[in-house]
């Protein structure tokens, strides 16, 4: 911690009489007594009670003070740290919680070695103290003669800080990045502040507000800023400086900012330099929270004037510029240092993270003139819906012919003149050579989207000039061009930048790559036309492959043809038969239109979109759908959606997908804040949430089983044996094909197979053998998808669903089943031993907790083949899985993932129909699955990450447009971390196939005959489908637990949940490293001061209402 030089003195008793050189007060003698004549110092007991008053103390115990032992120690006990300081062999040492035998304090000790060493330790303040953090307060933060500007609170504006100060009381997620304080004297605006309000969970021991000139002031004794200071003391070492400054100092300000506009209430907040302050812990250690006081301007939206909304902007700008100004004149230790380059391209990523997506109505208020503008964006309504209606359309009709194979595949059309990667051009009369761009827009327009970002769905320029994407003239004036002054971070983004995940952007093929995965996925074809020659063709093809579209169907519409491109496109597809066009996209229509798109989604994109749309004066009265005029075709501005549905604006939703491939991980926000505002709980509460969902799930399957029973009359006496079993079979179908268990169509699983998989042991009056597959391991290895690699409540939940399957049977068949669980954690890839024992030996621990113990085995497959079918017959797995590998491996021979990813795995399939040889079936059939392979094992694969990042937040930038490696604009890093995960996925996908082949050749299915065969994945005639969660999308270990709104166990995307804003809950089930499930924030109820407990409190309704899914 820091002082100034005032306070670097070592402490002498005083008169009472002497005066404080700061507040003219007579002083108390200290109450820390100088050494005795012995040289002994006075003992301190540690009995939890302060020893320290502000008023009294001339000496606070901070800085670059020597440490005294006897005051050390009292501070400890007083703060109830659980440590103390002891003087050993001439050191002087920390000893107790988490210090072990003791940590050394350095020589000669500090008090600023002590503190940072309490929060190396994670070791905060557990008892609150305002005496003491207004000690703290004062020292780090004295107050000041002249107030600054700012420093007084206009007499209009008192109404509406409240009005702020309440919304914050209410709505979790912007109490996560900004608090309030208002001075401690009523009359002292400038003076020192309160305690933050709300509190903050994490320092159940109080934090303190200092204000941004302290902070950002470099002290003369020190040499550095009280900024850098705090920098220097966080836990997270291994995490670069810059890094920590941003999510601590940067992305606070602009989420609080943002929620505040879009919070129901609708606030601008214009957050002065001058007026901020930013919450510390009484160790000096950021929170992660900015404080507002009441000298800062707020505003209502629906009041605020263009004026106001300009000088927020600008007061927001400045203090992000103060900040980063002084950020970047301090110096760290060499390992820490970041280019200048580097560290403003990844503020700018942040700036534009945090005003990406923002709803119509808040863009709209910001649409105005001001120093952000170009970084504002949205995806208005109208337009999120039209895309996402031709995907469901798309959709549909993909399920339509599944049925009817004489029905003709999706098909969407799109004109490349209407995507804006082709420049306007006009004749130029006095020109007879070739035809110049309009304007340095047109220009603009091809070297900002002819080549993709590090998300899929965005458009940016390559790096070559402008001359190589002309069109057929391929010249460029250059004297046309504008004088640009040099760009600094506040600019609007631009393609500049290499390494710039979002931006804002008026280009109308924004969103294409994204639009045409969306419509393959949805099992639609995507074809692109073009019109004009060859050449012209030529060029269209190397323009689409540049924004992120390779290997695009694209066809040539000659220049003599009747009709729009389109018109002619979708005639011709006709033609060709086999097609069902969906929807044409193209520019605004001047031609009359022929009757070839009768029946067809005619959508025209508009070449001069502005987005955001120009606000008129009330933010809840955007306009209407855009058209090209009345009664016209709809028009859009990009090919974007939104990454969220609508109803996510209104509170945290689950994703419902069933791969990471219908996210849109770019635009998915970072919530670090969630994690200190985590829900810590007890034993006891968390065994009250399990017994709530037993219960549930017991008198479900109660439900059950009489239902079955009264459907096949089960309990009335029978004599002959067959009946009665053939009544209990039947009745055993009914339990599980119940919808809470059954995964897939009823079809699949007739009474008749029941009885081939149940009569043995139904007959004999044994449990029935059910068999399945599943918990391999967690899937956390890249944290986009789970918290942690061992189970959650999500596992928790599918033993609980088992449970309810034994029950509602044995309510039919009394001996019930037994459950034979296999897991292929290590089957189908190597895994360390260590990691599936861990994960195996916490599924038996759930398994006794919810009553499984004797009715459950889990063990690994391998293990069950060996003794079924004898070491003799695994012994010979090795040899066949090398000849397999090799002749997959062979067929491959040429393919490289890392060349052109998408169009070396679509030459895969190429490769099926040419194998010759004695293993060329098995070998086709491998190559068939091979793309889908790959493109799911990428996902699950480890990400190289450098020294000093984040894991979360670089696997997002990996995962962003993964499959693209051909833009000379990566950095070498970002670039090599795809490649090594392509390389990766590549080499499991080979190595899955290969293993399956050898399961074939080995017999394993016969495994699981006779027995009843549980499936959770794609389910076919004869198998039973099975659900451990009912209506989710994700297998329990794909996925982190969550604990939804309505009580629901769930599973989702880790990334999905932190953008979200759920919050982790953490239990002694799982200890303090990996929670065991994510909460709504709404949910996280915060403890009152002066509690001594860290974290939030799960709220009890939430927590007694928690069941599994029925469907």
């Amino acid at each position: 911690m820091v002082l100034s030089d005032r306070t670097h003195r070592c402490p002498q008793p005083r008169h009472p009489s002497a005066r404080s050189p700061r507040t003219g007060r007579a002083r108390s003698r200290s109450p820390v007594s100088p050494p005795t004549a012995g040289g002994r110092a006075r003992r301190y007991p540690l009995d939890g009670r302060p020893r320290l008053d502000p008023e009294e103390n001339t000496a606070p115990p901070f800085g670059t003070w020597p440490l005294d032992v006897a005051l050390a120690n009292s501070v400890l006990a007083g703060g109830e740290y659980g440590v103390r300081v002891v003087r050993q062999d001439g050191l002087t040492r920390l000893v107790g919680q988490r210090a072990g035998t003791g940590v050394s304090l350095g020589n000669p000790p500090t008090w600023r070695q002590l503190y940072r060493m309490l929060i190396r330790l994670r070791l905060t303040r557990r008892r609150r103290d305002p005496a003491w953090l207004a000690l703290l307060t004062e020292v780090l933060d004295p107050p000041r003669a002249d107030p600054e500007r700012g420093g007084s609170v206009p007499e209009d504006a008192g109404a509406e800080w409240l009005r702020f100060a309440g919304m914050l009381a209410e709505h979790p997620a912007p109490r996560m990045h900004c608090a309030t304080a208002e001075p401690r004297r009523p009359d002292g605006a400038a003076g020192r502040l309160g305690e933050p309000a709300p509190a903050h969970p994490a320092f159940p021991g109080g934090t303190i507000a200092v204000r941004l000139p302290a902070l950002l002031r470099t002290d003369p004794a020190l040499g550095h800023t009280l900024l850098r200071e705090v920098i220097t003391n966080r836990f997270e070492r291994r995490e670069n400086a810059a890094r920590y400054f941003l999510e601590h100092f940067v992305r606070p300000p602009l989420r609080a900012f943002r929620l505040a506009l879009e919070s129901p209430r609708g606030m601008l907040l214009s957050p002065s330099a001058d007026t901020l302050a930013v919450e510390l812990s009484p160790e000096t250690q950021a929170t992660g929270r900015f404080v507002v006081t009441p000298g800062t301007a707020v505003r209502e939206v629906e009041r605020v004037t263009p004026g106001e909304v300009h000088e927020g902007v600008r007061e927001l700008v400045h203090t992000l510029r103060k900040l980063s100004e002084t950020f970047e004149r301090e110096e760290f230790g060499e390992h820490e240092r970041t280019r200048r380059g580097e560290f403003r391209a990844a503020m700018r990523r942040v700036m534009a993270a945090e005003l990406r997506d923002l709803e119509t109505g808040s863009a709209d208020v910001l649409a105005g003139d001001h120093p952000l503008r170009g970084f504002v964006h949205t995806v208005p309504a109208e337009q999120d819906e039209l895309l996402r209606r031709v995907l469901r359309t798309v959709q549909e009709r993909t399920r339509l012919r599944r049925w009817n194979r004489d029905l003709g595949q999706p098909v969407v059309v799109i004109d490349v003149a209407s995507c804006g990667l082709l420049p306007e051009r006009v004749p130029a009369p006095e020109q007879s050579g070739p035809e110049p761009y309009r304007s340095r827009q047109g220009l603009d327009a091809v070297a900002r989207t002819v080549g993709r970002d590090e998300q899929p769905h965005r458009c940016r320029a390559e790096s070559g000039g402008p001359q190589e994407h002309a069109g057929t003239s391929g010249r460029i004036p250059r004297e046309r061009e504008p004088h640009r002054p040099p760009e600094t971070v506040w600019d609007p983004p631009t393609a500049e930048l290499a390494e710039l995940d979002n931006r804002a952007t008026a280009a109308t093929g924004s969103g294409l790559p994204r639009f045409v995965w969306d419509v393959r996925d949805a099992g639609g074809r995507v074809v692109f036309c073009a019109l004009g020659s060859e050449r012209d063709y030529e060029h269209a093809r190397a323009l689409l492959d540049r924004a992120g579209v390779p290997e695009a169907e694209l066809i040539r519409v000659p220049g003599n043809g009747t009709g729009t491109a389109v018109e002619w496109t979708v005639c011709r597809l006709r033609e060709l038969g086999d097609v069902d066009v969906v929807a044409v996209f193209e520019t605004a229509a001047t031609a009359p239109r022929s009757g070839e798109l009768a029946g067809v989604l005619t959508v025209a994109v508009s070449a001069h979109g502005d987005l955001p749309r120009q606000r008129n004066g009330n933010r809840n009265t955007a306009a209407g759908p855009r058209t090209s005029s009345e009664g016209k075709d709809p028009v859009i501005s990009s090919f974007e959606t939104s990454p969220w549905r609508r109803s996510a604006r209104a509170q945290p939703v689950l994703s419902n997908t069933h791969s990471l491939e219908e996210l849109q991980i770019a635009s998915l926000r970072e919530n670090r804040s969630a994690w200190r505002w985590a829900v810590r709980l007890t034993r006891a509460e968390t065994a009250s949430m399990v017994e709530a969902v037993l219960d549930d799930a017991d008198r479900a399957a109660e439900r059950t089983a009489r239902g079955a029973v009264a459907k096949f009359a089960a309990d009335e006496p029978v004599a002959d044996p067959a009946e009665r079993s053939r009544r209990t079979v039947g009745a055993l179908h009914h339990v599980f094909t119940r919808k809470q268990f059954l995964k897939g169509s009823r079809s699949n699983y007739l009474v008749a197979d029941m009885h081939r998989d149940a009569d043995h042991f139904v007959t004999r009056g044994e449990p029935v053998e059910v068999m399945l597959l599943g918990f391999p391991v967690k899937q956390s290895l890249n944290r986009l998808k789970a918290c942690g690699p061992l189970p959650d409540i999500a596992e928790l939940g599918g033993l609980i669903r088992l449970r309810e399957l034994q029950r509602a049977a044995r309510g039919v068949h009394p001996p019930g089943l037994r459950f034979n669980i296999l897991t292929d954690g290590r089957h189908f890839r190597p895994r360390p031993a260590s990691v599936t024992a861990a994960y195996t030996r916490k599924l038996h621990e759930y398994a006794s907790m919810v009553g499984l113990d004797g009715c459950v085995s889990i063990r690994e497959i391998d293990s069950l083949a060996t003794e079924r079918f004898g070491r003799e017959v695994t012994d010979r797995r090795p040899a066949m899985y090398e000849r397999f590998r090799r002749s997959l491996e062979q067929a491959l021979r040429g393919l490289d993932i890392t060349d052109h990813p998408l169009r070396t795995l679509e030459r895969v399939r190429d490769r099926a129909d040419a194998q010759l040889g004695p293993d060329s079936e098995i070998t086709a059939r491998s190559l068939y699955l091979f793309r889908e392979m790959v493109m799911s094992m990428v996902y699950s694969v480890p990400v190289p990450t450098p020294a000093g990042t984040d894991r979360l937040g670089w696997a997002r930038r990996v995962y962003a447009d993964v499959y693209n490696l051909d833009d000379a604009r990566l950095s070498s890093r970002l670039r090599q971390a795809r490649v090594a995960v392509l390389r990766r996925a590549w080499h499991n996908a080979v190595r899955y196939l290969s293993t399956m082949r050898v399961d074939e050749e080995l017999g394993y299915e016969k495994l699981f005959d006779p027995r009843v065969r549980l499936t959770v994945s794609a389910v076919t005639k004869g198998r039973c489908g099975f659900t451990y969660l009912g209506g989710s999308g994700l297998l329990p270990w794909q996925g982190t637990g969550v604990l939804d709104s309505r009580g629901y166990v769930a599973v989702d995307f880790a990334v999905s949940l932190i953008d979200q804003g759920f919050v982790p809950a953490f239990s002694p089930l799982l200890g303090p490293r990996q929670p065991l499930m994510m909460v709504p924030p709404q949910y996280a109820r915060l403890p009152s001061r002066g509690t001594r407990a860290p974290g939030t409190r799960l709220d009890e309704a939430l927590r007694e209402k928690a069941r599994l899914r029925r469907k």
